[in-house]
């Protein structure tokens, strides 16, 4: 099946609208546990259902609002390599987000994220009428971080005990970016 091309990376990879036929990537790409330890709601195991569950979420949520707010990175391939989306808006309702985001490990330290983030972020203050867009990050995740610095996004706070995971309460970071 071949995808839409919604928005070009630098480089080989591209977002699209998220598709049923991704679901094995999913599956696969989640039974790394480190992108559990690093993200606050992607399950682990991560299970067909969630899978389903993932699909039809994004899907209506395109059908409701008319435009995507979560998409699929892929590779030149068309392979779905990570996911990214803005979370808890409507377009021309609301003024802020929360920026969420995902890669699969093979794809770490190439650039992808920062290039996504970038392009989401734009899509975000540019045409979706966004005034201010947030990120969380665990403490521990120096990764994520580092992407969020290179898009251009400001550490605006430390979130002291801020997440609760697997029995352990740990810190955050807060980032934003905002539209003058």
């Amino acid at each position: 099946m071949k995808t839409h091309i919604i928005l070009n990376l630098e480089g080989t990879y591209y977002l699209s609208e998220v598709l049923p036929h991704d679901k094995p990537s999913y599956l696969e790409h989640f039974k790394e546990k480190q992108i559990y330890d690093q993200t606050l709601n992607i399950p682990f195991p991560y299970t067909e259902a969630n899978a389903d569950w993932w699909i039809n979420y994004v899907t209506e949520s395109t059908l409701k609002i008319g435009k995507p707010i979560h998409w699929a990175i892929r590779n030149s391939d068309g392979k779905l390599i990570g996911g990214i989306g803005l979370n808890d808006f409507e377009i021309g309702k609301s003024y802020k987000t929360e920026l969420g985001y995902w890669l699969a490990k093979p794809f770490w330290n190439k650039g992808i994220m920062t290039n996504a983030v970038k392009a989401v972020t734009d899509l975000g203050l540019n045409e979706y009428g966004l005034i201010r867009i947030t990120a969380h990050v665990f403490d521990f995740n120096i990764g994520s971080a580092k992407v969020l610095e290179k898009a251009g996004y400001s550490l605006e706070g430390i979130l002291r005990k801020n997440y609760q995971k697997d029995g352990k309460i740990f810190d955050g970071k807060l980032y934003a970016i905002v539209k003058e």
